[in-house]
């Protein structure tokens, strides 16, 4: 099977024909699909992490096909990552670790969404750059929807004040008496 061909296997179809045949054209395939997408995504919630998320992440795909039960791969990707995401981030920091030099001063974007608190920040970061839907997230936080479409509101508004200063004020006269 030509490279092609598997532009018109969807996700779990591909991954399907990796793990039965072993072929490394059908994985790299798929890798290319998420590992722009995967990248962001934990650079922007802990870049000291990332490269050891990632691999293990790839890891194991590779060498144990996820069981989707009724779910999409893009879904459990993400799902996966974030869970990967929490253990390392609750394990206590290692000396030396921090961020490197040329992210010390980066964009004011990456810079504000890092001052967002976890669970918006997450929440902004799947639905916006990772493209999940809102219900997806609220699985993957483990909250309600309701609750999930709150954060991500108030992470917008939060994230558009941090970058821009907050809302004007119209203009009132006050009416001196003298």
């Amino acid at each position: 099977m030509s490279s092609k061909h598997y532009q018109h296997l969807n996700d779990e179809a591909l991954l399907e024909f990796y793990h039965s045949t072993r072929n490394l054209a059908a994985f790299r395939h798929l890798y290319t699909r998420y590992k722009d997408s995967l990248y962001r995504y934990c650079a922007q919630m802990n870049f000291t992490c990332t490269n050891r998320v990632l691999e293990e992440l790839w890891t194991n795909l590779l060498e144990h096909p996820p069981v989707l039960q009724g779910r999409l791969l893009r879904s459990w990707l993400f799902i996966r990552i974030n869970k990967l995401l929490r253990r390392h981030l609750e394990e206590p920091a290692e000396a030396g670790t921090g961020r490197p030099e040329h992210q010390q001063q980066g964009e004011p974007l990456l810079e504000a969404i890092q001052q967002l608190p976890r669970s918006q920040r997450n929440i902004l970061l799947l639905h916006m750059e990772c493209r999940l839907p809102l219900a997806t997230i609220a699985d993957i936080e483990g909250i309600s929807l309701k609750r999930c479409r709150d954060q991500y509101h108030q992470g917008k508004e939060q994230l558009r004040e941090i970058l821009h200063g907050p809302r004007r004020q119209p203009w009132r006269i006050v009416e001196v008496t003298v």
